[in-house]
């Protein structure tokens, strides 16, 4: 069975240099460099990192490679833009991180649980799947991609 483990939250608001001065020097959280970043289709260019430079930061919450917070720009129209659904930059969301999405993916089809895949989105190397649970809240779920598939 596909084993879960948190892997960070994502918390979301409209001014960015707040939330990192918040997470960095009120709470004292070490920013971590960003991962390869993918540029979205609503994009002028085709550099991500350049991009989500304004968008996105990454804060150690523990181990800095498995448990992270990460602070980004609110987008509330970019689930559709990216032709989905779900929208995990409109209020913030949860994430696991698995090491079989597809197993996962079978998982809440059996169970009659929708999801949205987003596929190798914003994060290079990254598979990701957004849901919501019964109370309406956002959860990511990915598996990191060594095989570029």
């Amino acid at each position: 069975m596909a084993e879960l483990r948190l892997h960070h939250v994502n918390v979301t608001g409209d001014d960015l240099p707040a939330l990192t001065d918040f997470y960095r020097n009120a709470l004292g959280l070490n920013l971590l460099p960003s991962p390869p970043m993918i540029a979205t289709s609503a994009s002028e260019g085709d550099d991500g990192d350049a991009e989500w430079e304004d968008g996105a930061k990454f804060f150690e919450a523990g181990d800095p490679t498995e448990l992270q917070v990460h602070a980004t720009r609110r987008q509330p129209y970019v689930a559709t833009q990216e032709g989905h659904s779900v929208n995990p930059l409109i209020s913030g969301h949860f994430a696991f991180r698995t090491d079989d999405i597809e197993e996962i993916k079978k998982r809440l089809t059996e169970h009659g649980i929708p999801f949205d895949d987003w596929g190798e989105w914003s994060v290079a190397g990254w598979h990701q799947i957004f849901l919501s649970d019964p109370a309406g809240n956002i959860l990511e779920i990915h598996q990191v991609r060594t095989d570029n598939a």
